[in-house]
């Protein structure tokens, strides 16, 4: 009897988290609460550089659907909201400590491939004029 892709997903837990955690603005988001705690919706688009306030509440909203964060509303005018890492979210600082200290390593390298790329791509628009 087969197993389906699904199910394999399903039962593994490195899957798993990826599926919590993936895309490009989860783990931004995840260390700015790392760093500064509960922060307001507005400090938080801020600090995360490059976030269009759409794609940080589509992101808060996931996250807190996996219990990554969690979010506070205040009947003020304007309204205030302030999210939090819950346990299950600072849990993960080990997580994202490892993945600085990977990029804090290998800065070098990266900084290379990029400026290589860069210079490929303006070699390609420059020979496709």
């Amino acid at each position: 009897m087969a197993v389906s892709q699904e199910k394999i997903i399903a039962d593994c837990p490195f899957r798993q988290t990826l599926d919590v955690l993936e895309g490009k603005w989860k783990f931004a988001i995840i260390h700015s609460l790392l760093l500064h705690g509960t922060m307001r919706f507005k400090a938080l688009e801020r600090d995360v550089a490059g976030i269009t306030a759409r794609m940080l509440i589509k992101e808060l909203k996931l996250l807190e659907a996996h219990g990554i964060v969690s979010r506070r509303a205040y009947a003020t005018v304007p309204p205030t909201v302030e999210y939090t890492l819950t346990e299950c979210g600072q849990s993960l600082e080990p997580v994202i400590q490892a993945i600085q200290a990977w990029g804090v390593q290998n800065r070098d390298v990266i900084s290379q491939r990029k400026k290589a790329e860069a210079a490929d791509n303006t070699r390609a628009a420059s020979a496709g004029k």
